[in-house]
Formats: C-alpha cells, structure tokens, sequence
C-alpha cells in the first residue's frame, strides 16, 4: 500500500513540477526554465526557475521566440525565427484550437512527426516517464484519463499476481494460483510496454498539431491585467497595469 501511495505522489508531484514554470525559448533554441519578472520595450527579466531567490537575469526581446507561462498561454515574440523551425510536412486546413487528443490521433499519424526545438512535449522523455511509473507520461502530456487508468490497471494487476503468488506457497494452494500470477505479472509488463508507447504517440501527436496551429492561425491579440515585478535596490516591488500580447 504504501508503494502505491508513494506512486500517486510521485505522478502529482512530478506533473506539478513540469508545469509550475514559465518557459524562455531563445532564437538558438534554448529552452530556459524561469519564472518571468517584467516584460519592458526591448528586454525580459526573469529568474530561473530552480533559484527563485536568486539574481535577475535580463535578456533582449530579439534574442527569444516565445515565453510559455505558467497558465498554459504562449506569447510569440520572434515569429520568423519560429517559422524556421517548421518541417516540410503540409498542415492540415480542418483544425481549430484546444482540439482534444481523441480527435487529433484520427486527424495525424504519429509516424510523419519532425522534431523541432519549439515543441512543447517530449516524447523521449514522457516514454521514460511512463516506464517508470505506468500512466505518468500520459499525465504529464495533460491525458490524465488515461494516464490514472493505466496506473490503476498496473496497480491491479500487480497487486492480483502478489496475492495468487502468495497463496500458491500457502496450505490452500491451487494450481490456477500460480498461472493466475504469472498472467498478471505479463498483463502488468505488457501495460507498462502499452503506456510508454502511448505516451510517445500523444506527445509526436500534439506536437504536430500546435505546429500547425502556429502556421495556420496569425495572431490574436489579448489583453489582460497583470502584475510585474520591478527589482528596486533589495527588494522587488509589485507593479499592477495591463498586457497586450500578441499570440501567434
């Protein structure tokens, strides 16, 4: 029991983490994990995300493509260095934003995917994700669903071959304990193969649709107030206004 408490932990704490952040991504592709402080006419100040107590760096506007926030939201502020990183592979017309992944795997075939450094999910990583933990790479690309259904399968499986495994070198053995175990124990190694490929597919998937969605809608404009964070001698003060943020 305390295994299965410790792994629920892990998927809360670890999909906490992968999203509590704001992404800088750079014109040379480099992805900085930080937490966005101020945002004036030619620079970003921001913190990096490991070190909130740390020194303010600050970086020009030229020099980043996009900012992904903590919310979810994307501000582009390079488009055409974002548009280098596209592949040749040709957009689909019939999309629209926040589709659901079940409609996205009809519409894209995970096998036509192109890597870019804009991509907001891994697949690598999640597919190591979800061999750790079954069902963790799933939530981590925001499938939840099926993420916890595989986990709680897994769970289930293995929990139903210890008992039968127990009970074979019990003095009310059966012979069907032990085959009921040994089919557990496969049902939970070919679940563990399942998610980790699942998570693969979701991850190649969305990216390929938020590639398109970058190509096929131009901008938006959004305004929303805000709070910046101004660095005065040794303390930070919070100024309230508004954003204007165009999104492409």
């Amino acid at each position: 029991m305390k295994k299965i408490i410790y792994s629920i932990i892990a998927i809360v704490v670890s999909i906490s983490m992968a999203n509590a952040q704001d992404l800088v991504t750079k014109t040379n592709g480099e992805d900085i994990k930080a937490k966005v402080l101020e945002i004036t006419t030619n620079e970003v100040k921001y913190r990096l995300y490991d070190e909130p107590d740390g020194v303010v760096y600050t970086v020009k506007k030229s020099d980043i493509v996009m900012i992904r926030y903590e919310s979810g939201r994307n501000e582009i502020f390079n488009q055409e260095s974002m548009s280098d990183t596209f592949s040749d592979r040709e957009s689909l017309a019939d999309i629209k934003p926040d589709m659901k992944y079940r409609e996205l795997k009809k519409l894209y075939n995970h096998k036509d995917y192109t890597p870019s450094s804009r991509d907001r999910y891994k697949p690598g990583w999640t597919g190591i994700a979800s061999f750790l933990i079954p069902g963790l790479g799933e939530s981590i690309n925001g499938e939840w669903k099926r993420g916890v259904g595989k986990f709680c399968g897994s769970v289930v499986l293995i929990t139903a071959g210890s008992i039968c495994e127990r009970a074979s070198h019990g003095e009310n053995a059966k012979g069907w304990h032990l085959a009921v175990a040994a089919v557990s124990y496969v049902g939970a190694i070919g679940l563990d193969i399942w998610s980790i490929v699942d998570a693969v597919r979701i991850a190649k998937v969305k990216n390929m649709y938020e590639q398109d969605l970058r190509r096929t809608y131009s901008f938006d404009l959004d305004l929303h107030p805000s709070v910046n964070y101004i660095q005065m001698g040794n303390t930070i003060q919070p100024t309230v206004g508004f954003t204007l943020a165009l999104q492409f």
